[in-house]
């Protein structure tokens, strides 16, 4: 997760707006790290949600 927040604030301009917009606000750059780590996990949850409940719906219902 840490590698990919760094690589994401390095090179994605949506990135880099939001923790320019955190640190502007007064917040310290570790705290950015943390709000935009959180973000990430949510993102990969819901993706990994979406993919498991698509393989539920395709499988066979049992008799």
């Amino acid at each position: 997760m840490h590698t990919i927040t760094l690589i994401r604030m390095r090179l994605d301009p949506a990135t880099k707006t939001y923790v320019a917009r955190r640190i502007g606000e007064g917040k310290s750059s570790r705290y950015a790290r943390r709000c935009l780590k959180r973000n990430i996990c949510r993102q990969i949850f819901k993706i990994l949600e979406r993919r498991n409940h698509r393989d539920v719906e395709e499988l066979p219902q049992a008799a």
